[in-house]
């Protein structure tokens, strides 16, 4: 329904309790709550007893609710429900934090018709609960990253009836991950982690398939699964790779349009591929250092790591926005590596080993904390330096809540971006036939006369009027062939398209649906042995053959990719088929589901009933013979098999 925040979730205050002395006391309740809710977060199965020993201390343990079930596993699991809404409300250090955004939007909504200066901020005293401003947090913008991706995911799918994809492989058992459980109870919720990203996809508007291969299997047993996941938008090896596996031919075997974890980022770029996928952490430390204005050009960023998908990148990113860039590893003698964090302006640490270095070493730097390891004793994520960095830096990502979020929203962002660039390489034609290109939409409409393109270009600037998004329109006048209007949509300020075009695409559309082409114009006789009798078989085996006028013949395996490339500018004409659109499903011997697929009615009166009707039919099933009865699944009817063949 649109709402942004509901009345439960803020803290209401008047402004006299804001001023003096009582100030203070907001500030001390709202540490009071949320230094509970983390303990809560962290042992929910203990708050629950507390909770219950409270009740029983009150006199309320009895007490009647016609909202609440009374047991354990209810409250355990209302407990960690509530858990996971304040998960959603941690910035930078701490749990309870209003995003301003998001506060703002929520006035949109409910001061409709007061100017943007009185929309902003009003009601909100930011001040009495926010992190430290030395804080580069991640939360909030990761979170606008994953709703941006999540909108482009359901827009995808309404275009193109499905959602975008997502392979990821892993070969053994990562290190990293064997906390991922515990991380993901601490840290974020199910539609947000990168600990189990089938979840997450799927609560944002995607498939994500996680195949997991013995440590044992070999570099071939990994080419092969990577070999049929050729209909996915994007495929995500994960990193590292056990020491028997050759990563350069795996690595090779992924193609730059799937390559959503930007393994080929550095090689595309440097052949001047704009488009190429980013690296899912680098990316987020651009990203982080952007959104607080932090500037690298001309400055000496110390990159700490050379991983290839984390240090390298990183480094190579740095580069690319004029830094003066350094890169440490673990070969780098420790008084060098003293040095040069002394001397540094921004340090981005991606080692990944905690205490590697020490935070009096930092000379008023920008500190980006990217490699963090979990502490099981301390239960809690830790990054490579020793010390007190708030002391010594002087604006620093904190740990948790810096990079960590941003990983998963900007890798689904990625499967996005190659879901959409997957339809855009074919040419493509989406089903309305609109041509989706780079940042645009295009389409031509054909009149018999340049009045009626004429007339049609003025219902579309009438229409572009009252939608406030204006189409560019072009005229080809063919003389005896009548006139072509092109129509193209697409938003400046965005760079890209936006859900805005499309909108007004399909309203152009249905202004001037009264003048699409006749297909009744272009009918022809079609040979009775070229009409199709049965479905291919096996099911998905069939192959789109395209024959040139030079003579070459191409099969395509894949229709909907192929096909939009070579139709552009035709007029298409499908023939018939005797396949009918009849399947339903009926009840075995065992009350198990059968699929039947009606594929012939023969010469029988369709209009007549259908007891003793003889089908032509096929049953989704390998043991038929003649004589079973299937149970129409409604339980209003049987089938019986006469003859069976094939």
């Amino acid at each position: 329904n649109g709402a942004k925040l509901g009345y439960s979730q803020v803290l209401f205050a008047a402004d006299e309790c804001l001023q003096d002395d009582r100030r203070a006391i907001i500030e001390a309740f709202c540490e009071a709550t949320f230094d509970g809710w983390e303990q809560v977060i962290r042992n929910p199965k203990e708050a629950v007893e507390m909770v219950k020993e409270a009740q029983k201390m009150l006199g309320l343990d009895d007490e009647s609710n016609d909202h609440w079930h009374p047991s354990d596993d209810f409250m355990l699991e209302m407990t960690e429900k509530c858990g996971d809404y304040v998960k959603g409300t941690f910035e930078g250090d701490r749990y309870g934090v209003i995003d301003k955004k998001r506060w703002d939007e929520a006035n949109g909504w409910l001061l409709q018709g007061k100017s943007e200066g009185e929309i902003d901020g009003f009601g909100l005293d930011a001040a009495v609960w926010q992190p430290s401003q030395q804080l580069l947090s991640g939360n909030n913008l990761a979170r606008s990253i994953l709703s941006k991706a999540k909108s482009s995911a359901e827009c995808f799918q309404k275009l193109h009836g499905r959602k975008p994809s997502l392979a990821v492989v892993t070969v053994g058992d990562l290190e990293r991950y064997k906390q991922g459980d515990r991380r993901r109870e601490i840290y974020s919720t199910a539609s947000e982690s990168w600990f189990n990203k089938t979840a997450a996809g799927e609560a944002n508007g995607f498939v994500v398939k996680e195949i997991r291969l013995n440590s044992s299997a070999t570099t071939d047993e990994l080419l092969s699964q990577i070999y049929t996941l050729r209909d996915f938008d994007g495929i995500q090896v994960m990193w590292p790779m056990p020491d028997h596996i050759d990563t350069a031919r795996v690595y090779s075997a992924i193609n730059f349009q799937q390559d959503v974890d930007g393994i080929h980022y550095i090689g595309q770029t440097e052949i001047g591929n704009e488009n190429a996928y980013p690296p899912v952490t680098p990316a987020a430390t651009v990203a982080l250092l952007d959104e607080f204005d932090v500037e690298v050009k001309g400055k000496r960023v110390l990159v700490i790591g050379r991983s290839p998908i984390v240090g390298s990148p990183i480094a190579h990113m740095m580069r690319e926005m004029g830094a003066a860039v350094t890169v440490a590893h673990n070969q780098v003698p420790l008084e060098t590596l003293k040095e040069i964090v002394g001397e540094a302006e921004v340090i981005i640490s991606c080692a990944g080993m905690p205490g590697a270095i020490k935070a009096e070493w930092i000379n008023g730097a920008v500190v980006v904390n990217v490699g963090t390891t979990f502490d099981e004793v301390k239960d809690s994520l830790v990054s490579d330096f020793d010390g007190d960095i708030e002391k010594n830096a002087s604006r620093f990502s904190p740990v948790p809540g810096g990079i960590g979020p941003l990983s998963l929203p900007i890798l689904l962002n990625n499967v996005a971006k190659a879901a959409w660039d997957g339809m855009g390489t074919a040419g493509s034609v989406l089903s309305n036939g609109w041509e989706l290109e780079t940042a645009k939409l295009r389409k031509k409409y054909h009149f018999d006369s340049y009045k009626e393109a004429l007339d049609a270009a003025k219902k579309v600037d009438k229409l572009s009027t009252v939608m406030d998004h204006h189409a560019n329109m072009q005229f080809t006048h063919k003389c005896v062939d009548g006139v072509d209007l092109e129509l193209e949509f697409f938003t400046f300020e965005a760079k890209q398209i936006t859900q805005k075009d499309y909108d007004a695409a399909q309203a152009v559309d249905m202004i001037l649906s009264a003048n699409q082409v006749k297909m009744s114009r272009y009918s022809y006789e079609l040979d009775e042995k070229s009409i199709a009798q049965y479905p291919a078989s096996p099911r998905g085996s069939s192959k789109l053959l395209r024959c040139e006028a030079n003579g070459n013949v191409a099969y395509h395996g894949n229709f909907s990719k192929s096909f939009a490339s070579m139709v552009r500018g035709c007029h298409l004409v499908f023939n018939d088929s005797r396949v009918l659109d009849a399947r339903l499903f009926v009840k075995d011997g065992s009350g198990s589901n059968v699929e039947l697929m009606i594929l012939d009615l023969g010469s029988i009166d369709v209009e007549g009933t259908c007891v003793g009707t003889p089908l032509q039919a096929m049953i989704r099933s390998s043991e038929v013979k003649a004589g079973d009865v299937f149970q129409e699944f409604q339980g209003k009817g049987e089938i019986e098999v006469v003859e069976v063949k094939g």
